[in-house]
């Protein structure tokens, strides 16, 4: 049997423990918050000096397209949590709310529009970057997403024949939020956040 003071000291030291992480797991989160939005707008100011560079016209539709996009991931980044991105496919799902923009078609057409091929792809390349540092949000806000990454990763590691360890996790970390949350519908959602 155990005696007092040894409950004593257990309960102590799971309230301390509970203390503990309630206290670092706030300052992680917005940590992480601010990292986010720090690391889209370096990105967006990157999409800025491209365009003054005077390789894209800043009236551009797709250059618009992407910077509105940028500005909602901003704006929007304190809901990119792997519940609301579930509840609001649930919701596009049921009808009960309908996405306020098609962002995802627009931008589809407009880089489809753009006749320098490097332009078209370049600006592809920025996209995929604000997708990327979406997807590495989304993972590491959610332990169900990370899970899913470290089961991905062997087989991403075998494909590429460990050749990047970073290359590999990312891309292990897209494609299980590209196979998990419909990417379009948040797209579309942050888009419209930078307008309202």
């Amino acid at each position: 049997m155990t005696d007092a003071k040894t409950l004593s000291l257990l309960l102590q030291s799971c309230v301390c423990i509970a203390f503990l992480v309630v206290v670092l797991v706030k300052p992680w989160s917005t940590a992480r918050l601010d990292a986010f939005r720090q690391r889209i707008f370096a990105l967006r100011d990157e999409l800025f000096d491209y365009a003054a560079d005077g390789n894209v016209s800043f009236d551009e539709p797709a250059y618009r397209l992407l910077r509105q996009s940028m500005n909602g991931m901003i704006r929007y980044a304190h809901q990119i949590t792997f519940f609301r991105v579930i509840m609001t496919m649930v919701e596009v799902e049921l009808m009960i709310h309908t996405p306020k923009s098609n962002w995802s078609e627009e931008w589809r057409r407009a880089v489809e529009n753009i006749p320098d091929p490097d332009v078209r792809s370049r600006l592809q390349l920025f996209h995929s970057r604000s997708m990327q540092l979406f997807a590495n949000r989304l993972v590491m806000g959610s332990v169900f997403l990370l899970a899913l990454v470290i089961v991905a990763f062997p087989f991403f590691a075998l494909r590429s024949g460990w050749l990047n360890l970073k290359t590999i996790v990312k891309k292990a970390a897209m494609f299980t939020v590209s196979h998990t949350v419909n990417t379009s519908l948040i797209e579309n959602e942050a888009a419209a956040e930078a307008i309202s």
